[in-house]
């Protein structure tokens, strides 16, 4: 899609509960390795919340204008198995179903039988994709691929708290809580190049470390490559970043996103020291336990000979993934 999206990195994305971020002095973690096996996907054929799609796009963005709502746009076709893992399990659960028709004003665009003018004005070439515009028809977020309910409504409170982050931030532009909360949940749903300009601007206000935000701050800012897949680049800004702010309480997390990034490039001796110096150096902190598993999916790697040559996705059981547009309409 032209919309910057939040992008595919080699990490997953960790969404916190609260658009406007964790406590003053807390550490911040946009991103997470997945050592936890996710529930899988389940479909419900008869749900008891069905969610009230429209299909009229134009009439739906003046309903999200009037209600001061984000526009949600499923893009589906009958032929992806992904689509309908979303369609008849995800959507079906009751509490996604009533979250998106009390949050959102949501849209389904089917491309079943052919290409709809909707899809090629947002030039969509996966399915499932989903598409969240702002209040004022502006794109806003996209997300490729399935998503099983717990993890879609994590992400659908994520995004309905971002037009709200924005309109503080636009009326007040030097303030340091302002910035850092919007900088903060861009980067919470991957959007790290959106991000960077209120984090900095965070940065310039927080010149004393003022509620921790220099350093959370600058933490995120360090990870900012990766959504050009600049990895290295992520690897030596963290290296830097641990330098001025050894002592920060975001170091812990630092040394996890190091390991994090190696591990995702399979790089797995190397990202196994870093999840060893977090349970020798902080083996109180919350990272540790973290460390303690990722050690062990690193291990069952080494062990059965499977250090990948290029970037893998994490240790997870394999979901369906987006399924791109077929040249032609299936047969049968």
């Amino acid at each position: 899609m032209r919309l910057a999206a939040a992008v595919w990195l080699t990490l997953t994305v960790f969404v916190a509960g609260a658009a406007a971020g964790p406590a003053p002095g807390t550490a911040q973690e946009p991103l997470e390795v997945e050592v936890v096996k996710p529930r899988p996907f389940s479909k419900t054929k008869k749900p008891l919340i069905a969610v009230a799609w429209r299909s009229d796009l134009a009439a739906a963005k003046a309903e999200a204008a009037r209600a001061g709502r984000c526009v949600l746009i499923f893009f589906f076709a009958d032929w992806s198995q992904p689509c309908q893992w979303m369609n008849d399990g995800t959507f079906a659960s009751p509490l996604v179903a009533q979250f998106v028709n009390r949050k959102f004003i949501p849209v389904r665009v089917d491309d079943s039988g052919a290409t709809s003018p909707v899809t090629k004005a947002y030039d969509v070439r996966l399915y499932p994709t989903l598409l969240f515009l702002d209040p004022g028809g502006k794109a806003l977020h996209v997300v490729l691929g399935p998503r099983p309910p717990d993890a879609l409504i994590a992400l659908l409170k994520q995004v309905t708290g971002l037009p709200e982050l924005m309109v503080a931030r636009k009326h007040k532009p030097n303030d340091l809580e302002a910035n850092f909360a919007l900088g903060n949940a861009f980067a919470i749903l991957g959007q790290l190049k959106r991000s960077a300009p209120y984090l900095e601007r965070a940065a310039a206000l927080a010149p004393n470390n003022e509620n921790g935000r220099l350093s959370q701050a600058r933490l995120l800012l360090a990870v900012v490559p990766l959504e050009d897949g600049e990895s290295e680049q992520a690897l030596k800004n963290i290296e830097a970043y641990l330098v001025q702010f050894k002592d920060a309480p975001e170091a812990p997390v630092a040394i996890w996103y190091q390991g994090t990034i190696l591990f995702q490039d399979g790089r797995l001796e190397e990202a196994r020291q870093y999840f060893v110096k977090i349970l020798r150096r902080f083996p109180t902190h919350r990272k540790a336990y973290d460390a303690d598993k990722a050690i062990e999916a690193v291990d069952a790697r080494l062990k059965a000979g499977k250090a990948p040559k290029t970037k893998p996705s994490p240790p997870t059981p394999k979901q369906p993934d987006a399924q791109p547009k077929p040249a032609k309409k299936p047969v049968g």
